[in-house]
């Protein structure tokens, strides 16, 4: 029988197959990989766009907070113009950041007026009823900000802030201005900005720029109204979106809106650097994966094998919370769902516990956070100790921690619990003493499928709920979710249609779990109540 293919062929259609689900795999992990980073880009863009509005909005307090005493001094007040053109005078030079600052009448005339750099003072001119920020003061009782504009004497940005003046007659005869120098806010941006690849840029709500971080002199006073980037942010006050912007440059950005005046922050990290970045990581899987490649021609099954116990162990890592060695939250969800359906399917009942170590705040308090860790590993410990071999213990959050009790109900639940308290409160662990009742105690809240709730969410919710009686009962107790109300019957229960239904879908969605775990899925074996 003639062969199709050499022996050479046959040895470079083996490498190829070999080599495919490599670059199949390669291509899902950029892919992966990529939208991994944008993520975190577009998280980190979107707080940075928020502490930029911040400083915008705490500028625009502070240049109101400047005005308002000028605004109710006696000079003012009165009119005394000459008086308050002197004062003015004076006091500009103290700050850098106001270009100007006038008095002006409900005519638009300027009555009183100082500039910081004397040499533009021949160029202000003496009536401004056609600025936009005027015909804004005159209307407001309050602090009121202008739209972006070229200030006259020197053409640099500004923005106009006033405040209204009334007489001693509380009648409204005019207001003081100044004129707020948005160099200031491009000068903090630049400062932000402490990268290539992101830009942080400010616009108004009529899409003209108003400040950026690079190429400002560009871009400045810049219609972007029809643009894609100005149009993502309407009828918004935060998000995240990825637009190419007017530099013809793709980025994902964070943007959010300042509560003082109509503009938006947004800042964005250009997407080529994100590209740049998963390039450098798979260049990293590549030199780490091809001398693997070689050997796995000669030994494919051993290196697999290897693979795969690291993959587990990783696996098994993430759910394992490292301070106290017991289950994390991710670990409880899964695990409790998959009790909750293994009771319902055998008609069992199942207990779950919410434990919390009464006054830890003032233990961290007293003896440092370092002896609070230490304290919470003794105290996962203890409960360890104090249940039994096929319960589990998992770390909640915080001092949290809880239990689940398989084929328990609620009186056994409670004497595994009490064990817990008596266990806890009697432990030597330094620091105790610091604690207001002289030892570190915990109360415990406890739920029972069916009776409490038939759903995960629900056992941790009403554990949850008898943890909070425990205490404000005074701590170091164990209170049961339905003491103080009515409890079901087993039978009635056990013999409900609620209960049948609930166990006949429990039961398909176990069926099927055992189909996937025939089929090679995930391992469905109790592990150890501790982690180490």
């Amino acid at each position: 029988m003639k062969q199709f293919f050499s022996l050479k062929e046959r040895l470079f259609i083996l490498l190829l197959v070999m080599i495919l689900p490599f670059i199949a795999f390669s291509i899902y992990k950029a892919l992966s990989i990529n939208e991994t980073l944008e993520k975190q880009a577009q998280a980190e863009s979107l707080l940075l766009a928020k502490n930029v509005a911040h400083e915008i909005d705490d500028y625009i307090t502070s240049t109101g907070e400047f005005l308002i005493p000028i605004a109710n001094s006696k000079d003012v007040r009165t009119q005394n113009y000459p008086a308050v053109n002197a004062w003015f005078k004076k006091i500009i030079p103290s700050y850098p950041y106001y270009r100007s600052l006038t008095f002006i009448d409900l005519n638009g005339n300027i009555r009183a007026s100082a500039v910081l750099d004397p040499g533009e003072a021949n160029s202000v001119t003496t009536n401004v009823r056609n600025a936009d920020f005027f015909k804004k003061a005159v209307v407001s009782n309050d602090v009121s900000v202008g739209d972006f504009m070229r200030y006259m004497p020197t053409g640099k940005p500004v923005i106009n802030v006033t405040y209204p003046v009334f007489n001693y007659a509380d009648k409204k005869v005019g207001f003081v201005s100044t004129s707020f120098d948005l160099r200031k806010i491009q000068g903090r941006l630049i400062q932000l900005n402490g990268s290539e690849h992101t830009v942080v840029g400010v616009v108004n709500k009529d899409g003209m720029v108003i400040a950026r971080s690079k190429e400002y002199g560009k871009y400045s006073g810049r219609d972007l109204s029809q643009h894609a980037i100005v149009k993502a942010m309407a009828g918004k006050t935060e998000g995240v979106d990825k637009v190419t912007g007017p530099d013809e440059i793709t980025r994902v950005y964070g943007f959010a809106s300042t509560t003082k005046v109509p503009w938006f922050t947004r800042a964005g990290v250009d997407t080529r650097y994100i590209q740049d970045q998963v390039k450098g990581q798979l260049v990293n899987h590549f030199a780490v994966f091809i001398p693997l490649l070689l050997v796995a021609i000669a030994g494919w099954l051993w290196i697999g094998r290897e693979v795969d116990k690291l993959h587990k162990k990783t696996e098994y890592m993430s759910l394992v919370d490292p301070l106290t060695d017991l289950w994390n939250y991710r670990k409880l969800y899964s695990r409790l769902d998959h009790e909750i359906n293994r009771a319902r399917r055998l008609q069992d009942k199942l207990s779950f516990a919410m434990i919390d170590i009464d006054h830890f705040k003032h233990f961290n308090d007293k003896n440092g956070h370092q002896q609070g860790d230490e304290a919470l590993r003794a105290v996962a410990k203890v409960i360890v100790s104090a249940v039994r071999d096929v319960d589990f213990v998992f770390r909640y959050g915080g001092e949290e921690m809880s239990v689940i009790l398989p084929d328990t109900d609620k009186a056994s639940a409670r004497v595994v619990a009490e064990r817990i308290c008596k266990e806890v409160e009697q432990a030597s662990i330094p620091g105790a003493h610091e604690q207001p009742s002289g030892r570190l105690t915990v109360s415990i809240g406890l739920a029972t499928y069916p009776y409490d709730s038939i759903s995960k969410e629900g056992l941790i919710k009403t554990a949850d709920s008898a943890l909070y009686r425990a205490k404000s009962k005074g701590r170091n107790r164990v209170e049961a979710y339905g003491d103080d109300d009515l409890v079901w019957d087993d039978e009635h229960y056990l013999n409900s249609d609620t209960y049948l239904d609930d166990y006949d879908a429990g039961k398909e969605k176990d069926d099927k779990k055992d189909k996937d775990k025939n089929k090679g899925g995930d391992d469905q074996s109790r592990p150890f109540t501790m982690c180490v």
